[in-house]
């Protein structure tokens, strides 16, 4: 066997200082290509899944929401249920919420929206909007005749949003719009501020103060539509939820991905979308490195014939076609992981790909790179051994006069 690896190693060295370095650097260019598209795609796909979940999580949904389980939409007595919740092993923070629809009017510009209540000082430690201002200032507790409105809403001059044309267009901090809550309730409200989350679900919202909410509809004291959990980053999520429906009877416990479906589903399909484009990633390697070896094989058939005809085993031939195999393989890896981590990843964290719930980073982990060097390396050795092994298949002398 030592024998026949030594052999084998000589015969691949040979070939490869003396081959056509034009094919062998074709070779190399090709896997190296195929390598880092199996890093690239998927990394860009993980790291678009994760930040939608992230921006979700922070800006629409936290980790856990109770709605009620009742004819009654809403939670009663809430200061009680806030101080249960506070009690609660791995809870960061709590935060109600009550929702109504409104239609907006600004000049002649006209729009449906839906207005939140929180309590700000509570909403705060749940959500992070109140960090991505960017015209006036967030709500303060006690706020009222004042609402802050997501930049998709409020249009800003800012035509390249997303729903632009269906937002206000110009409203800006310190505008006044008329504001009519269920078709009943018609007040004007001045902006305080515009938030801009980069999460177009949460920038189509409106917000005003728990106070401002009771001046409207007094029944929504003490009361909410919805409470919004933020566990903390060791909690053990589904361990809370258990308890939280141990609360009380009437609870309808959420974990984040169940509340917000489009987002699940919207990151369900990158997945098979990742999926389906590592078996392409796989088959294209395969194919190319099957195809070269193939024509290098059939052009050295009478070679690999005498070979066989002074002594040298099929053994050592085929292992001699793996070793290379391995070589171009190896080499394509090097180049990748250089390229990818000296010249695609600072690219790409100075320059970062943005999509409708903000800025997307490459999420690439050891197991990425891992599995690209499994998959590389195993369908090069495959892709060299069976052309090889067809060709070892013939009688010598079919082999040397073809």
């Amino acid at each position: 066997m030592i024998k026949s690896i030594r052999v084998a190693n000589l015969l691949a060295g040979a070939s490869i200082k003396r081959g056509n370095i034009g094919v062998i650097l074709l070779i190399i260019i090709i896997l190296t290509i195929i390598s880092l598209n199996s890093l690239f795609i998927p990394g860009l796909l993980q790291g678009l899944v994760s930040g939608a979940n992230t921006q979700l999580r922070n800006t629409y949904t936290g980790d856990i929401v109770i709605e009620s389980n009742t004819a009654q939409p809403l939670i009663g007595n809430i200061s009680s249920i806030l101080n249960k919740i506070d009690g609660i092993d791995g809870v960061a923070g709590a935060a109600p919420i009550n929702e109504i629809g409104a239609q907006f009017v600004f000049g002649n510009q006209r729009t449906d929206a839906v207005i939140y209540s929180v309590q700000p000082e509570l909403e705060n430690q749940v959500f992070t909007i109140n960090k991505s201002m960017i015209e006036g200032a967030y709500l303060a507790p006690g706020d009222v005749d004042q609402i802050v409105l997501g930049v998709q809403l409020a249009g800003a001059d800012k035509p390249n949003l997303e729903v632009y044309a269906r937002s206000l267009l110009k409203v800006h901090a310190g505008d006044v719009v008329s504001v009519t809550c269920g078709n009943v309730v018609q007040k004007n409200y001045t902006v305080k501020g515009i938030f801009y989350t980069e999460f177009l679900q949460t920038d189509i919202q409106a917000f005003i103060t728990q106070t401002e909410m009771e001046k409207i509809y007094p029944a929504t004291k003490d009361s909410a539509s919805s409470i919004h959990i933020k566990a903390k980053s060791d909690a053990d999520i589904p361990n809370i939820m258990v308890k939280l429906n141990g609360l009380q009877s009437g609870f309808k416990v959420l974990k984040w991905e169940d509340y917000a479906g489009i987002v699940r589903s919207l990151t369900d399909s990158f997945n098979i979308i990742n999926v389906i484009l590592n078996i392409i990633n796989l088959l294209i390697a395969g194919i190319t490195v099957f195809i070269v070896t193939y024509i290098d094989v059939v052009n050295r058939r009478r070679q690999i014939g005498v070979q066989r005809a002074i002594g040298i085993t099929p053994g050592s031939i085929t292992i001699s076609y793996l070793m290379r195999a391995i070589f171009y393989s190896v080499t394509a890896i090097i180049l990748v992981i250089l390229f990818f981590f000296f010249l695609v990843a600072p690219l790409e964290t100075k320059y970062p790909f943005y999509f409708p719930f903000g800025a997307v980073y490459l999420l690439i982990g050891p197991m990425d790179i891992l599995r690209m060097i499994v998959i590389v390396e195993s369908v090069s050795l495959l892709a060299s051994f069976l052309p090889v092994r067809g060709i070892l298949r013939m009688k010598i002398m079919d082999a040397i006069w073809g």
